[in-house]
């Protein structure tokens, strides 16, 4: 069984929202799961067996959540590449601002520099199009499980 640990970035709680609404999905679909809303590597094991789903809003222009940016800035001091790493984005944004999505964007650019691998694609969730982001994103998790599943079952 895989763990999941999902990573939240959040400046007025969506993100938050939306990681609190995925984590019993996962965990009905058979994952372990851990929410950390302040991550920190050090809490986290990179690990084959480990995934992490990054839940993560734009501030500002384009910028990480004050939670996020810790997290980020240990990523970039990380001196080995992430070949173990497997995740998934969650990005949520507002399509008003030319920055949409930025920060989940970021993260997705930083850690696949880095080697770490994605599965499925970035789901971007629009606040503009979608004001309750936990409601939209139930519509993708389910696939993402199931994409899951399939790399997994490999």
């Amino acid at each position: 069984m895989s763990n999941i640990q999902i990573l939240v970035g959040s400046t007025l709680g969506g993100a938050e929202y939306v990681a609190e609404a995925i984590q019993p999905l996962l965990e009905e679909a058979g994952f372990d799961s851990e929410l950390h809303f302040d991550p920190d590597l050090n809490n986290l094991s990179l690990q084959e067996d480990q995934i992490w789903l990054i839940c993560v809003s734009t501030h500002g222009a384009g910028d990480y959540p004050e939670n996020f940016k810790p997290f980020v800035e240990q990523l970039q001091q990380v001196n080995a590449p992430l070949n173990e790493v497997r995740y998934g984005i969650v990005g949520i944004g507002d399509s008003n601002y030319d920055t949409y999505c930025e920060a989940s964007k970021n993260i997705d650019f930083l850690l696949e520099d880095m080697g770490a691998v994605r599965l499925g694609e970035r789901f971007e969730i629009d606040v503009a199009e979608y004001p309750i982001p936990e409601d939209h994103v139930l519509e993708w998790i389910p696939m993402w499980i199931e994409d899951l599943n399939d790399i997994i079952e490999d």
